[in-house]
């Protein structure tokens, strides 16, 4: 992969072409929209939103991932940056998108083959393990794969929730200065899907908030 040679078409068949959408932003940014996605490469979160340079502000780590407010062991720059988003930004909205095939959350099902080799990967996706729990015992009787699938939707919605533990997010979210929003992007179908209220979802994370606080009550 010669990066040197996509550098110079970039300068000459995008940016060249388009320098005046590149000058309106020289200066600063104003995104409306947070992008909170998996690191995986199939997600093209501009071409997926139809979106221009400067409208959206990206946090992206291995299965989309929210650490939840005031536990042991938070990650302060997944934190750093939406703060920074909300507060100095100013977003319109914070997405959290999760997808088809997420290495992130197959992981998760056997996050137990990953301590070793991937000490760094398996401590950092244990922070949704109650998540994995959760599926495996309510939905024993699916399939590894639609295991998989219902974990990597209810992950999603999970991490709206945790969005909500920040007094800084739910602050402009009850003042309707700001929306929460799930995606799913079926890498397969090229449909993204938006997460609609779904009462059993929500018994599910409700059901894993009470689990998470008992744990860390006890530790």
């Amino acid at each position: 992969m010669d990066l040197s040679a996509r550098l110079k078409q970039f300068k000459e068949t995008e940016y060249d072409i388009n320098k005046e959408k590149y000058d309106r932003i020289v200066a600063s940014q104003n995104p409306h929209t947070l992008f909170i996605t998996c690191s995986d490469s199939r997600i093209d979160v501009e071409k997926i939103l139809q979106a221009d340079p400067g409208e959206i502000f990206h946090i992206r780590n291995i299965a989309n991932i929210v650490p939840r407010d005031k536990e042991p062991d938070n990650h302060p720059s997944v934190i750093s940056a939406i703060e920074y988003a909300v507060k100095v930004l100013g977003v319109e909205n914070i997405v959290v998108c999760g997808h088809s095939n997420c290495g992130g959350c197959a992981a998760m099902m056997h996050v137990q083959d990953y301590e070793t080799k991937l000490p760094y990967t398996s401590e950092w996706i244990r922070q949704s393990i109650l998540i994995r729990d959760c599926v495996k015992e309510k939905y024993s009787e699916l399939s590894e794969a639609e295991q998989l699938e219902k974990l990597e939707k209810l992950n999603m919605v999970q991490q709206l929730d945790n969005l909500m533990t920040y007094d800084f997010v739910e602050e402009k979210v009850n003042a309707g200065t700001l929306k929460l929003l799930g995606f799913y992007f079926d890498i397969s179908t090229g449909v993204v899907s938006e997460y609609v209220f779904d009462e059993e979802m929500d018994d599910l994370v409700k059901e894993i908030i009470k689990k998470r606080e008992e744990q860390f009550q006890t530790e």
